[in-house]
C-alpha cells in the first residue's frame, strides 16, 4: 500500500503542477537543459508525468463504455464508428504529437546525468516504454505516421515537412524501443512501485500486444487499402511468440489469479483495490480513497448503467459449463427474462455470471441493495437497454453513490492477455495450439480443458467475412470471453479486418418476458429479443469498410504539409 500511495502522490503532484505553476515556467528545453538532467531524481521526476497517459477508470461514465466501438456492448444510440458516421478531422496533430516531443526531450538529454547508469536505467526504460505506448496509439488511429527520433524545433524544417513513414517502419521502431526498455526496466517485484510502475514484465506483455496487432493487421488487410505492401506478418507473429515464451518460461513472478473459488475469482480480480500482490496484474493504475483519488465505477455498474448494456452477441459467445456450444436461441423460446438470466448463471461458463448481473446478486452489502431485474424501462441514467447489465469493475463492499469513492485498480496489462496473445500468434504462425496456456484461463473458472471443435457445429457461429481454422475460431472465442469489457475488442476486430461481425447487423438484448413488465411494450425482433436500435438502424450498422478502419489525417495538417497524404476513403 505504501508503494501505491507513492505513485498516486507523484501523479497528483505532476497533474497539479502542469495545471498551475508549470504553465508559468518556460519549457525545459528553454531553461538550460544542461542544468536539469544532473541526477537520477531529475529523470524520475520527468518520466513520472507520462503515467497520466495510461488507461484509467472513468469518473463520469462507465469504463466499459470506452469499448463502445465493438459488438460486446451497446448504448441506446448507435456507435458512430460502427455506423460509419465519423467525420473528417479539420484540426491538427498538435495534441497527438505533443507527447512525442515531450518524451523525445528526455531521450535527447538523459545521458547528461552525472549519476551512475544503475541509478537511472529504470527511468530510461520507462521513457522508452512510454514512447512506444504513444506511437502505438498513433498507429492504431492513423496507420502511417511520421517517426521522430528527437525533439523537433522550428529549425527542423525538413523533418517537420516530411511525409508519413510506413506503419511497419513505425511498428519496427516501437518493438525496438520495447526491446531496449525490457533490458533497462526492473522486474515488477523490484520496480520502485511494484506493478504500479512500468516494469520488465509489462514491457514484454506490451510487446506481445503490439506484435500480434501488427501481424494480424498485415495478414488480414493484405487485400485492401489498409495493408502495407511487402509486409511480413510472420515476423510479427514470431515476435509475439518470443515475448510470450520469455514471460511464460523466464524467471518472472507471473500467473493467473485464483484462490480456488471459480464462482468469484474472475470477478474479484477487477474489483480489488491494492493489486500489488496479484501476480497476474503486470501493470495497473492505483487509486486511494483516503487521498481523495477514487472513481465511480460502482455507481455506473450498479444503480446507474446510463443506457449501457452487454449484447446478445457477447453473451452467446460463451460455451456451456461442459465446454460445448449452447443453442441459446432455442433456449430463449422457453426461458425468458429473469429465467433466462438465471439459466446463464447455472449453465454457462462462470466468467459470464461474473461479468453481468443475475437476479439475486447483491450489488451493495452495506445497504443490502440486490439486483432484482434489469431496468429496461427506467429513465436514461438508470436505464439498461438490453437486459444484460454489466457487472465487471464493481465491488459490492464499496461506496455505491457518485462520490469518487471507489478504489478498484485499473488493470493496464495482465498475464491472461499474454497467454491469449501467445496462443493466437502461435496458431497464426504454424498452426500449433497452445493448450497449456489456454487451459490456465479455463482452470480459474472450473471450465473443461480447451478443445478445438467444428465451428460449423456452433449454433451461434460468428461470421468474420472469411474462413479461419477451427482452432483459431476457438482461440478468438476464448479471447472475447476472457478480455470482455477491457477496451480491447475494437483493436481486435480492426486488426482482424472483421467488420462482417456487425455490418448490417443490430445489437440485440435478452429474450423479453412480458409477464415481468405487463404494462410495457418494448421493441423486439422476430425471435422475441430486445431490439433497442431497431428504429435507428432498420438495416443494421452502416460501417464503411473502405474508410473507417483508420481516422482521417487532419485537414489542416494536409494543408500545412503537402508531403502528407490522406488515409483511404477520406
Amino acid at each position: 500500500m505504501k508503494n501505491t500511495l507513492k505513485i498516486v502522490f507523484i501523479l497528483t503532484f505532476f497533474s497539479g503542477w502542469s495545471c498551475t505553476d508549470f504553465l508559468d515556467k518556460p519549457p525545459l528545453d528553454q531553461i538550460g537543459i544542461d542544468e536539469y538532467w544532473k541526477s537520477a531524481v531529475d529523470l524520475k521526476n520527468y518520466t513520472a508525468r507520462f503515467y497520466e497517459s495510461l488507461p484509467y477508470h472513468e469518473n463520469s461514465m462507465s469504463t466499459v463504455g470506452r469499448e463502445g466501438a465493438a459488438n460486446n456492448i451497446t448504448y441506446r444510440t448507435a456507435n458512430a464508428v460502427l455506423n460509419g458516421e465519423t467525420t473528417l478531422s479539420t484540426g491538427t496533430w498538435q495534441s497527438d504529437f505533443a507527447p512525442v516531443r515531450s518524451i523525445n526531450i528526455f531521450l535527447d538529454n538523459y545521458s547528461k546525468s552525472e549519476d551512475p547508469y544503475s541509478t537511472w536505467k529504470q527511468y530510461l526504460g520507462e521513457a522508452q516504454f512510454f514512447k512506444a505506448w504513444i506511437y502505438f496509439d498513433l498507429v492504431q488511429n492513423y496507420g502511417d505516421v511520421p517517426w521522430y527520433s528527437h525533439a523537433l524545433t522550428p529549425d527542423d524544417e525538413a523533418e517537420l515537412m516530411k511525409p508519413r513513414d510506413s506503419r511497419i517502419v513505425v511498428v519496427d521502431s516501437i518493438l525496438s524501443l520495447l526491446d531496449k526498455a525490457i533490458i533497462n526496466l526492473d522486474k515488477k517485484d523490484d520496480a520502485p512501485w511494484g506493478n504500479n510502475s512500468i516494469n520488465k514484465e509489462a514491457a514484454l506483455a506490451f510487446k506481445s500486444r503490439v506484435a500480434l496487432y501488427e501481424g494480424t493487421w498485415q495478414k488480414y488487410h493484405s487485400g485492401d487499402d489498409f495493408g502495407t505492401q511487402g509486409a511480413d506478418p510472420s515476423k510479427y507473429f514470431q515476435a509475439c511468440v518470443d515475448a510470450g515464451n520469455e514471460l511464460m518460461n523466464g524467471d518472472y513472478n507471473v500467473g493467473i489469479y485464483s484462490t480456488g473459488n471459480p464462482d468469484q475469482d474472475y470477478y474479484d480480480l477487477f474489483g480489488t483495490g491494492d493489486m500489488g500482490g496479484i501476480s497476474e496484474v503486470l501493470l495497473y493504475r492505483a487509486y486511494n480513497v483516503g487521498e481523495f483519488i477514487g472513481h465511480n465505477q460502482n455507481y455506473y455498474g450498479t444503480t446507474t448503467p446510463s443506457e449501457l448494456g452487454a449484447t446478445w452477441s457477447y453473451v452467446t459467445s460463451h460455451l456451456g459449463q461442459d465446454g460445448k456450444p449452447m443453442d441459446y436461441l432455442s433456449i430463449s423460446q422457453q426461458e425468458k427474462g429473469n429465467d433466462f438470466l438465471k439459466m446463464l448463471a447455472s449453465d454457462v461458463d462462470l466468467r459470464l455470471r461474473q461479468s453481468i448481473w443475475i437476479p439475486g446478486d447483491v450489488q451493495h452489502y452495506p445497504s443490502n441493495v440486490v439486483f432484482n431485474s434489469p431496468p429496461l424501462f427506467a429513465g436514461s441514467r438508470e436505464n439498461n437497454p438490453t437486459g444484460f447489465q454489466i457487472k465487471k469493475y464493481t465491488n459490492p463492499y464499496q461506496e455505491l453513490g457518485y462520490a469518487n469513492a471507489n478504489d478498484a485498480g485499473r488493470i493496464v496489462l495482465r498475464y491472461a492477455e499474454v497467454l491469449l496473445n501467445y496462443s493466437e500468434a502461435l496458431e497464426e504462425l504454424n498452426g500449433t495450439v497452445a493448450y497449456e496456456a489456454l487451459n490456465q484461463l479455463r482452470a480459474r473458472v472450473g471450465m473443461p480443458d480447451f478443445e478445438v471443435m467444428s465451428q460449423d457445429a456452433d449454433p451461434n457461429k460468428v461470421d468474420y467475412g472469411y474462413s479461419i481454422s477451427d482452432a483459431l475460431y476457438e482461440i478468438r472465442r476464448e479471447r472475447r470471453v476472457e478480455l470482455a469489457f477491457e477496451v480491447l475488442r475494437e483493436q481486435d476486430w480492426k486488426r482482424w479486418a472483421a467488420h462482417e461481425l456487425f455490418l448490417n447487423e443490430r445489437p440485440k438484448g435478452y429474450p423479453f418476458n412480458s409477464e415481468e413488465f405487463p404494462d410495457e411494450n418494448p421493441t423486439l425482433d422476430e425471435d422475441g429479443l430486445v431490439d433497442p436500435l431497431q428504429t435507428e438502424l432498420p438495416n443494421g450498422y452502416n460501417f464503411n469498410p473502405g474508410r473507417n478502419y483508420l481516422e482521417s489525417v487532419p485537414q489542416t495538417e494536409l494543408t500545412l504539409n503537402p508531403n502528407l497524404d490522406q488515409n483511404p476513403g477520406w
